[in-house]
Parts: C-alpha cells; sequence; structure tokens
C-alpha cells in the first residue's frame, strides 16, 4: 500500500530530526560564550586558578565521545570555556564544572564499557547534580535548570548517548546528601551560611 508508512524510514527522519534539534540547540548555548571568548585580549586567562584552554576545532572534539580536554581536568575544552564564561559567581562555576567532570566520567565508564565502575559513575552524577541544584536553582529559579545544560552541552552528538549501556548496567545505590545538599559539593563553598538560607528558601518557592 501506498499509505503504508515504513518504520526504518520513519525512524531514520525521526533520528535526524532529533540531531538537528540537538546541534542547534547546542549551538545557542555555546555560541555566546565562545563569542565573548574570541573577544578577550587575554591569551591565557585564569578561572578559579585554571588557565582555560584554547576553543577546539569543533570537528576534532566530535570525532570522538570524550572528545578534547586539552588542559586535562576531566572536562571537555568546549564545556569548559562555557562554564566560565556564563558560571554567575564562583560557587556556580565551580558547581558546574563538579558536574560536567561526573558527566564525563559517566560518558567514559559508557564509552570503554567499564562496567564495574558503573555505580560510581551514576552516584558520582547523583551528588554532583545535588550540589549543582543547591548552589544554582536560586539564581535560575527553575529546578535543576543548569544541570540541564550540561547534560545538553555533553551529550550534543548521538555518539554519546549512553542510555542503552545504563538501563542494562544500572546498579545505584544512592549515597547523597539529601537534607544538607551542599554537603554534596567537593570545593569550599564562598559565604556557606548566605547560600544554604538562599537554595532553601528558593527551593519553597519552586515547590
Amino acid at each position: 500500500m501506498k499509505n503504508k508508512i515504513n518504520f526504518k524510514t520513519l525512524s531514520g527522519f525521526l533520528f535526524l530530526l532529533f540531531f538537528f534539534v540537538s546541534c542547534n540547540e547546542y549551538e545557542k548555548l555555546m555560541s555566546p560564550a565562545l563569542k565573548v571568548k574570541l573577544a578577550d585580549k587575554n591569551s591565557n586567562p585564569v578561572f578559579d586558578g585554571e588557565v582555560e584552554p584554547p576553543i577546539p576545532n569543533r570537528s576534532e572534539n566530535d570525532k570522538t565521545v570524550l572528545g578534547i580536554d586539552s588542559n586535562k581536568n576531566g572536562i571537555r575544552d568546549d564545556i569548559d570555556i562555557w562554564i566560565n564564561r556564563t558560571g554567575i559567581d564562583y560557587n556556580e562555576r565551580m558547581a558546574m564544572r563538579q558536574y560536567a567532570r561526573a558527566k564525563q566520567f559517566w560518558l567514559k565508564v559508557c564509552s570503554e564499557n567499564l562496567v564495574a565502575d558503573v555505580m560510581k559513575a551514576e552516584n558520582d552524577m547523583l551528588n554532583s547534580g545535588t550540589c549543582l541544584n543547591a548552589l544554582s536553582d536560586y539564581h535560575h529559579g527553575k529546578w535543576g535548570y543548569l544541570g540541564k545544560k550540561v547534560d545538553l552541552a555533553t551529550l550534543n552528538i548521538n555518539i554519546r548517548s549512553c542510555d542503552d549501556f545504563y538501563n542494562k548496567h544500572s546498579t545505584v545505590v544512592s549515597i547523597i546528601n539529601g537534607s544538607n545538599p551542599h554537603l554534596n559539593c567537593k570545593f569550599r563553598i564562598e559565604t556557606l551560611e548566605e547560600v544554604i538560607k538562599s537554595y532553601r528558601k528558593a527551593w519553597e518557592s519552586i515547590k
């Protein structure tokens, strides 16, 4: 029948549509940060004690699952630059970095089939996500706002999808500190008392 839908054709179309939308969202997210980076006359800018990496070649960065991490800090260079240029303050940038490192490790475990590290990868994601929410939600007024942005930036191409791997091997045993979420952060938080008041007040309004 002429009107009969070919499932493979439809699936292929939906995949291409999803890929196009994902790439477009990645571009919208990254472009402002990269423009600021290009306009910076400081050739070796330092953010929170780390020298910022150069802008990576897009095609080279997307050839592999893990991409380019020239300064070996556990964060892909494009995401590193985006965090530096968009994070509101020290606490937010540090929390974004912690989450980005956890997401990069999550990808590494998947891409290299490191089944023994699945629990660590998933718990790192939970801990880092809780830290990021505590230190950023009150800035943005939305639950989990920045975590979704980091995910979008990290999983910008199809080879960086790990859903099947983790659906098969997931062994999550939650060890997050839910009552004091800032304790999931692996760095010293500036103005801690004010941060605690801010996120607790914000979460009440978000609920």
